[in-house]
Order: C-alpha cells, then structure tokens, then sequence
C-alpha cells in the first residue's frame, strides 16, 4: 500500500455504522497496517445522517481529515441514495458497497454510477436473520472483504474479529457477528 486507501462510510444514527467503521480498522490495523478510523456526525441522535471514515496506509497516518476521494464508499442506509454527498468525490475506479436487497446492476443505476464497480448485500437481512434486528455493520464488514481482499481477507477479517468482538459482546453475539461477516461476504453481487 503505497498511499493511503481511504474508505466513508455513509448510514444513519443507530445503525451501527460508526461502529462498523472502527472494527473494521481494528481488524485491518490487527494484519500489520497502520490504521485510522474516526466519525463525522452533528446532533447525535437516532436516525440522523452520520458518516464515517477509515484510512489503511502501511506507513503511519498523520492526516485526522474527511475522506474526499474515497477508495470506497460504504452504504449503510439506501435511503441516502440520491443525494449528491454519496458519489461525490468519487473516482473512476471507486468501489461502493451498499446494504440493499436490490441487484447490483439496479443499484448501480440508481446511483448513476458508470464505471465504479458496486458490490450489493442484504445486510439488513442477513443481520434480522439472525439477531432479529437490523444492525447492518458485521455483513458489510463481510462485503468489503470481497470487495477489498488486497485490504484484508476473508480470513484475517474472522480472526481479527473475534479477537476485537470478544472484548466487547458477551460470546454467543461474537459468534453470531462472526456468522454475519461470513454471510455478508458470501451473499455479495456485483455490477
């Protein structure tokens, strides 16, 4: 990794999403990479539009800034799609991830994306599946891992996160966030 990879996430308040980002640093900080990860959010309540970043460099980060040309872009929530901050800054080779049960080629659309590659999952499934509630972070952990293997692998993001959960949540929810990551990398489309 020769610069930094910069990653924004974009959810909404009480979905996990400035959680999401931080695991996934630690978990990407714990394969040897100098990590950052830190939220972008006004009145913290339920609901609200919140953002968040991470940036992944083999050398150390000195910059605590928004991500303004990310790498990927990460949706949480599609009832953000359409409005302008989601693709801007966007490069021609963007990845976005997004939580939705719709095809990859319909999202892609919907975002009129042209050549950035989207990777869909239904995270919101896959999480009600088996927490009985939409907590999208784990599976889209699991998507980025399909869509970034250069970043960190399937594998190493299951490690890491077992080690990160198990300090966190009570073991038989560190196994069922294990079980989310695996889904959301299998249930992955692509446009």
């Amino acid at each position: 990794m020769s610069k930094y990879f910069e990653v924004r996430w974009h959810g909404r308040g009480g979905q996990g999403t400035v959680t999401g980002a931080k695991s996934l640093a630690e978990a990407v900080q714990g394969t040897g990479k100098c990590v950052s990860a830190f939220p972008d959010y006004g009145p913290e309540r339920r609901g609200a539009p919140v953002r968040a970043f991470d940036r992944f460099s083999d050398s150390r980060i000195r910059i605590h800034t928004p991500v303004l040309s990310p790498d990927v872009v990460m949706i949480v929530d599609t009832t953000l799609i359409g409005g302008k901050g989601l693709v801007e800054g966007a490069g021609e080779s963007t990845i976005f991830v997004v939580n939705t049960e719709r095809n990859a080629a319909e999202t892609k659309e919907l975002l009129s994306l042209t050549t950035q590659p989207v990777y869909t999952v239904p995270a919101n499934s896959i999480s009600y599946r088996l927490f009985k509630r939409e907590i999208p972070n784990s599976a889209m952990m699991g998507a980025f891992a399909r869509a970034c293997p250069e970043v960190i692998s399937l594998e190493a993001l299951v490690a890491e996160a077992e080690k990160i959960f198990a300090h966190i949540l009570a073991a038989d929810l560190v196994g069922k966030n294990i079980e989310a990551i695996k889904c959301g990398y299998d249930e992955v489309q692509t446009a």
